[in-house]
């Protein structure tokens, strides 16, 4: 009679998603800065078939040049009315799978609730995956800026190390609209530098424990993925909401599986989770149209998310919610 506890005796799947999901959530750093958005119709779009999805959007009333109409007496003069205007994101489908062979979960299983444990390492990976993938698509946004608009959401400092007036510059780029942004992203390196100098504040959680980093009132994040190469790096100001979010729920988004012959006969467990999901970034539109024609598979890698020929910006500067310094280490 069997006594070894398997992966597949624990992980129910309805439940052990829910679980991923939830320490997905918790786990990841850019979903916790506020700069993710639910967008509704991202949820049909997943239910359903097709590469890419249109995110339809309102165009602000104001645009600067606008003149008012001066009310008068005149009953002949009539008013000319302004439009509502839209423009449409088009947002690429992301489906991504990883698994584990059971060599480093079935320790989990000693634990107290293994189901949870082992929803702990999953969620952790994809939560890491999620974070490097917002990173890739914010470096080739700030990659199609430099080629395609004149670096207009760029504050180049190449010979400089980071300083707060070269970050209010970074800003500033977005004018009046500066006040969007809501955290900094920022290499390790760059974080230590400023550490060192005391420049940056701690703010205590609602049960005054965990202390989250701010500098100059952004919150900060920690992430090496950010563009590095020798000396100069990038550091990104994000605004709140300024990416598309969704997530779908894959035919079998977790399956478990033995293999009775591997490991010489002795077996092999095996964890096998998929995701569907969209992570795109407002006011952009995907600019790969099929796949062959720059990307290796059905929806992109992080690699062709870093190419600037990936993307292509439909809104105007100010309702982009990203701005990019370029300094030196």
């Amino acid at each position: 009679m069997a006594t070894n506890t398997k992966i597949a005796d624990v992980i129910v799947p309805e439940v052990f998603q829910k679980y991923m999901l939830r320490e997905t959530a918790e786990k990841s750093r850019v979903f916790n800065a506020g700069i993710m958005t639910s967008n509704p119709a991202i949820a049909g779009f997943l239910a359903g078939g097709g590469r890419t999805v249109n995110l339809p959007f309102w165009t602000d009333l104001y645009t600067g040049s606008t003149t008012d109409n001066i009310s008068g007496d005149d009953e002949t003069v009539i008013a000319t009315t302004q439009k509502f205007t839209t423009q449409r994101d088009l947002a690429i489908r992301h489906s991504r799978n990883q698994s584990w062979s059971s060599s480093d979960l079935v320790a989990a299983l000693a634990g107290d609730d293994p189901l949870k444990l082992i929803a702990q390492r999953v969620g952790t990976y994809w939560a890491n995956q999620f974070d490097k993938m917002t990173v890739s698509v914010l470096r080739g946004l700030v990659a199609d800026n430099i080629a395609a608009n004149s670096g207009d959401m760029v504050k180049d400092s190449t010979g400089s190390t980071i300083t707060a007036d070269l970050v209010i510059d970074a800003a500033a780029t977005m004018g009046d609209a500066d006040d969007r942004l809501a955290c900094i992203i920022m290499h390790s390196k760059t974080y230590a530098r400023l550490a060192k100098l005391n420049l940056i504040d701690f703010i205590p959680d609602s049960d005054g424990h965990v202390k989250f980093p701010t500098y100059l009132g952004f919150n900060v994040i920690r992430d090496d993925d950010c563009y590095q190469n020798g000396t100069i790096t990038h550091t990104y100001l994000v605004a709140r909401d300024a990416f598309a979010w969704g997530e779908g729920t894959p035919k079998y988004p977790v399956e478990t599986r033995r293999e009775p012959l591997q490991a010489n006969g002795g077996g092999v467990e095996i964890i096998v989770t998929r995701k569907e999901f969209v992570l795109h970034p407002y006011g952009y539109q995907w600019a790969i149209a099929t796949p062959g024609a720059g990307m290796v598979g059905q929806s992109p890698t992080d690699a062709e998310m870093l190419a600037a020929t990936a993307w292509t910006r439909i809104a105007p500067r100010k309702n982009v919610g990203l701005a990019a310094l370029i300094t030196n280490l």
